[in-house]
């Protein structure tokens, strides 16, 4: 796959963000081969400096056919948790997602999907150090640090919509658009709160795309796009990845995934991943190549994703043996 992504610090952020359906957008709860979904996402970033960053993400999704061809209904829950720095600033957060998907004719299908979600963040201050606490050459930390501030926020409802279309050549070679936009409340999470203070959420804007191309019968590429802007901040990532078939016999399924991710002026990110049955296992490593190179060593961090899709057997239906006369 190939992506473009921007963000701001205070989003959940995945290298490999193909794999953070809820994060990316909310239409695409739902759109995959199977009856129900569970994913998830582990980062643990910038492990060589004194401030790593973890985050954890999982989600389960379904989805409900609806009669007479009706489409189908997607159904969602996730779950984000994220923690940085010496205030161990940290971030929990629910996403319940619902969305509507349907098929047009053979080959287009389109999907939209909405997230309210609520959220909560918190931060420790053992840690943390102010100038008033310095003494002339020495800091002492009985010296109140004459911040008022909660060690937890409010908790805020944040919501989420997007949509999707996919135009099918054939079942391997597809086409892929879709985008979002995430804070639409511009919730407001400040620690200031009983002060009248506020700190509000910028909007959040995501936009992709993704191409599937197969080759023979024993290879696919995967490439595409995926931009995201959220106030100032701005990220760009972009990659490409094989997908090579070493078993095709239905319930023995065997794929091997190869790629790599470029994160623009920050990193470059070498995956690998297998389906085997059910599963996907999929894992990348940052290798930081901007300014921050010096304090990383150029190490930025290990991300893994692990899927697994319940897939259920489908009636055979009733059929005459023979001929009636």
């Amino acid at each position: 796959m190939v992506g473009w992504i921007g963000l701001q610090a205070q989003d959940v952020h995945f290298s490999q963000y193909y794999y953070n359906y809820h994060n990316l957008s909310p239409a695409l709860i739902g759109h995959f081969d199977g009856d129900h979904r569970l994913t998830v996402n582990y980062r643990n970033q910038w492990l060589s400096v004194p401030v790593p960053y973890m985050t954890v993400s999982l989600l389960y999704d379904t989805k409900i056919n609806l009669p007479n061809n009706g489409g189908q209904i997607n159904l969602g829950f996730g779950l984000d948790y994220d923690k940085a720095g010496d205030s161990k600033l940290n971030m929990s957060k629910l996403l319940p997602n619902i969305g509507y998907s349907r098929l047009f004719g053979k080959r287009h299908f389109a999907n939209v999907g909405i997230s309210p979600s609520i959220a909560q963040r918190r931060l420790g201050t053992e840690k943390l150090r102010w100038d008033v606490q310095w003494i002339g050459d020495r800091f002492d930390p009985k010296v109140s640090s004459r911040e008022t501030y909660a060690t937890s926020g409010d908790f805020f409802l944040d919501l989420g919509a997007g949509g999707l279309y996919e135009f099918a050549l054939t079942k391997r070679s597809r086409i892929m658009i879709n985008g979002a936009i995430f804070h639409l409340n511009k919730p407001n999470q400040s620690f200031y709160s009983a002060n009248g203070t506020k700190s509000l959420l910028p909007y959040r804007y995501s936009g992709s795309g993704q191409l599937n191309i197969g080759v023979g019968g024993f290879l696919d590429l995967i490439i595409g796009a995926n931009y995201q802007s959220q106030a100032d901040y701005k990220e760009m990532l972009g990659s490409g990845m094989v997908r090579i078939y070493l078993n095709r016999t239905p319930g023995q399924v065997l794929n091997v995934l190869l790629g790599c991710n470029v994160r623009v002026d920050d990193a470059i990110i070498p995956n690998l991943g297998i389906e085997w049955k059910n599963w996907l296992i999929s894992g990348s490593y940052d290798m930081n190549t901007s300014a921050f190179k010096s304090a990383t060593n150029k190490r930025g961090g290990p991300e893994l994703a692990v899927q697994y899709v319940f897939k259920g057997v489908k009636p055979i239906g009733i059929y005459k043996k023979c001929p009636i006369y």
